[in-house]
């Protein structure tokens, strides 16, 4: 399913329309799952369902039905009627996930149980849902990568035995150290992104936070050579599925990573980029600028690992004197 809006002229999902977009893929959305005999009676009490809960994209659209089919269907089967305050209470879930939902493994079921207790809560007023604990993240950081493991990674992705492999590795890398894309940013830049500057490979990036963002070398050379040898291609040189809950993993489900290469997470290569940023001396309102953040939070998870300056060299620079 396509993510480009047909009410405009750009190939890249659009922000103002992806509403939009995520109802027609509601309302467009068949189980390939279900028989058509099993569907057609709760397809229209699903696509309701699935409105209620407001999904803001396509992608996101195609998993709340995905979910929601499945348990609707398996309780219309059950003998209980099509009415929310019925099917979505903690009891009916559980029983659903124990016995419905059997064939999934331990961690697609706790997910589906997860997301289906949240929807639940959104879509019924009567059912005896306890409200949602607030999420705790203390202790959370993000650890850039430190030089000896870049060269690793770096090292490891020029060791890939297929070049298919080996581009989509490589790529990967030059995104997020060199561009510091956010994770969902990568997967949709193609090579008509790619643009030179006064000299200088850039990559634009579209969407929510639309930016131009210099390749910090040696990776623009990476950049420049897929969108030289495979012009029209994403930069990837690979197309996930919208609904992909698991994109890095297919992404690199052939690719070998040797026991002492370090684990590889796109969010640490985007903080490995901005890390690198702050001790080249790049501004913070730019480096902001050119991550597409309004915050400092980002910062705040760098603050321990960004360089400080000797006393003796702070001192003329606090006092301006």
């Amino acid at each position: 399913m396509s993510a480009a809006c047909p009410d405009c002229t750009s190939r890249t999902r659009c922000v103002n329309h992806a509403g939009d977009v995520a109802r027609r893929s509601v309302d467009s959305y068949v189980p390939k799952a279900l028989r058509p005999e099993d569907w057609e009676p709760i397809a229209s009490f699903t696509r309701d369902l699935a409105h209620d809960l407001h999904p803001k994209d396509d992608r996101r659209a195609v998993e709340v039905m995905r979910t929601l089919s499945q348990v609707v269907s398996w309780a219309h089967r059950d003998g209980l009627p099509l009415d929310r305050e019925r099917i979505f209470t903690p009891d009916v879930i559980d029983r659903y996930i124990a016995v419905g939902a059997a064939h999934l493994s331990e961690p697609s079921r706790a997910t589906r149980r997860a997301d289906l207790r949240r929807f639940s809560r959104s879509l019924t007023r009567k059912a005896p849902w306890e409200p949602e604990p607030p999420r705790m993240r203390g202790g959370y950081s993000i650890v850039p990568y430190t030089d000896d493991e870049v060269a690793r990674l770096l090292e490891v992705s020029r060791q890939q035995r297929t070049s298919v492999q080996a581009r989509r590795l490589q790529a990967l890398l030059a995104l997020g150290l060199g561009v510091g894309v956010y994770p969902n940013e990568a997967w949709a830049l193609t090579t008509h992104d790619v643009v030179v500057d006064e000299g200088y490979v850039c990559v634009r990036i579209p969407g929510e936070h639309a930016r131009t963002v210099p390749v910090t070398a040696p990776h623009d050379e990476v950049i420049n050579q897929i969108a030289a040898t495979d012009p029209g291609s994403t930069i990837l040189g690979f197309v996930a599925p919208q609904w992909d809950r698991s994109r890095l993993s297919h992404l690199l489900q052939r690719a070998e990573l040797p026991a002492d290469c370090p684990p590889l997470r796109t969010h640490r290569l985007r903080a490995t980029w901005a890390l690198a940023h702050l001790r080249a001396g790049v501004p913070l309102n730019d480096i902001m600028q050119l991550a597409g953040v309004t915050s400092w939070k980002m910062l705040g998870y760098l603050a321990p690992f960004a360089p400080s300056t000797a006393w003796s060299e702070l001192l003329p620079k606090a006092v301006r004197k």
